[in-house]
């Protein structure tokens, strides 16, 4: 993060008040966390679900050379660094920071949601929008209320395109970071069954989702699934729209084949794209849509899509004493396990199959367990190794629909000795699939 503006712009940005110090004092970053200040850091006290960064002002306030923090815990903290600003929410802050500055540049930016695929997405636009030109995106999972206005702050005059992922669990989650953001291009990769916990229905996540309708930058234009059945209700809606699918009626088709290819206005595009898919196809698709928005030509779509690297631990192909493996042990839901089994239906036999809990279900978890359990049991599986409470249910139907060498546990760690020897042993292709607080990897510690 370089800023490179003042302490007066910066207060006028959060709509602060300027407590103590100059206005015309250079500012260029700022640090969250009192574990890594050092002397002369301006710290920003935020508040989050589990801490409060307003408890430990006294005690970094030597180190401080200015502070943004709440009127109140401003006003107890004694003495003050040499530069202070008092905000009545120091999260609205950030966010109202990272709007302002993300208005400083004119330049493509697209903001990607979905309960599945934006990772991926993201990263296989950003790897066409690299093969352009300097791209800013967010890192690992600062998708949320918090680490997308970080991320935003990371811009500089040397990008000349944006590409954030925006999470959400809640509704109006999108439209909090979305109207930050102010994107040229929106996408929405899909509607499923994805923190249903939080969200409580299907029709709540598609309000959610198409929050980011809303968000635009004016003339800017979404990008969506077109076969979602969800999605596709918004066709007949009049706002600038580019759709992605199989279906013949959208404007980027994905057309059958081997390889993926795609036909947009009359031209077909072919790529040869790495750990290629069903599922990837749909997450290439809405890439190439929003690089086209961008003004990008085949020629570099292709080339991005032909050099992209997918994330660790999503769908990660991995070769380990000639078994191979499919690591996708970064989030789970019924979505995303069902196209994950669909990846293993043409893998090299025998198939063994390592799932872990769904997290976040809700009042649905039973269901849409029991659901998988019924379909493992078709699947002609070597053997099926299950953990976690909330597979209890999947184990129980897996058993009932005829299906046979199970192995279930609370704990993975009950049955991981006898999957790691069957990955030693050279043989067969295995996935490895649950949520991540499942941590899943560890099935492979020692292996790789």
């Amino acid at each position: 993060m370089n800023l490179q503006i003042n302490i007066g712009q910066l207060a006028g940005a959060v709509k602060g008040t300027l407590l103590r110090g100059q206005q015309e004092t250079p500012f260029n970053t700022f640090v969250t966390d009192t574990r890594k200040l050092e002397p002369g850091a301006f710290f920003w006290a935020l508040k989050g679900a589990s801490y409060d960064a307003h408890d430990f002002i006294s005690k970094a306030m030597p180190r401080l050379s200015g502070l943004l923090a709440r009127q109140d815990a401003v006003a107890g903290a004694g003495e003050l660094p040499s530069s202070v600003i008092a905000v009545a929410d120091t999260l609205k802050a950030l966010q109202a920071l990272a709007a302002w500055h993300r208005q400083r540049f004119r330049i493509p930016v697209t903001a990607i949601t979905g309960s599945n695929g934006k990772s991926t997405t993201k990263e296989m636009l950003k790897s066409i929008f690299s093969a352009a030109g300097e791209t800013c995106s967010n890192p690992g999972n600062l998708n949320n209320q918090f680490g997308l206005p970080l991320s935003l702050l990371e811009l500089t005059p040397e990008h000349r395109f944006g590409v954030f992922e925006l999470g959400a669990s809640r509704k109006g989650d999108i439209l909090e970071i979305g109207e930050a953001a102010r994107p040229t291009c929106g996408i929405i990769t899909n509607i499923g069954p994805s923190h249903l916990e939080h969200f409580g229905d299907m029709e709540t996540i598609f309000e959610t989702k198409t929050e980011l309708a809303r968000c635009l930058a004016p003339g800017g234009v979404l990008v969506y699934n077109h076969d979602d059945q969800y999605l596709s209700r918004l066709n007949g809606r009049k706002f600038p729209k580019l759709t992605f699918g199989r279906d013949p009626a959208a404007d980027l088709r994905i057309l059958e084949g081997e390889k993926l290819r795609i036909e947009y206005a009359g031209m077909v595009l072919d790529i040869n794209l790495p750990h290629s898919g069903g599922h990837n196809y749909y997450n290439a698709a809405a890439a190439a849509g929003a690089a086209l928005a961008a003004g990008l030509d085949f020629t570099v779509i292709r080339k991005g899509l032909e050099h992209y690297t997918p994330a660790p631990m999503r769908l990660e192909e991995l070769e380990i004493n000639g078994s191979t493996v499919i690591l996708d042990a970064y989030n789970s839901n019924p979505q995303s396990v069902a196209s994950a089994l669909k990846e293993m239906t043409g893998r090299p036999r025998p198939l063994y199959l390592m799932l872990g809990d769904m997290k976040e279900l809700g009042r649905f978890s039973s269901h849409y367990h029991t659901d998988l359990g019924a379909a493992l049991a078709h699947m002609g599986a070597e053997k099926v190794f299950l953990a976690g409470p909330e597979m209890q249910a999947a184990a129980d139907a897996f058993l009932r629909a005829g299906g046979k060498n199970l192995a279930y546990a609370q704990n993975p760690d009950a049955w991981i000795p006898q999957a790691r020897e069957l990955i030693s042993a050279g043989r067969g292709s295995f996935l490895i699939k649950a949520s991540r607080s499942m941590k899943f990897e560890r099935i492979l510690d020692g292996l790789r």
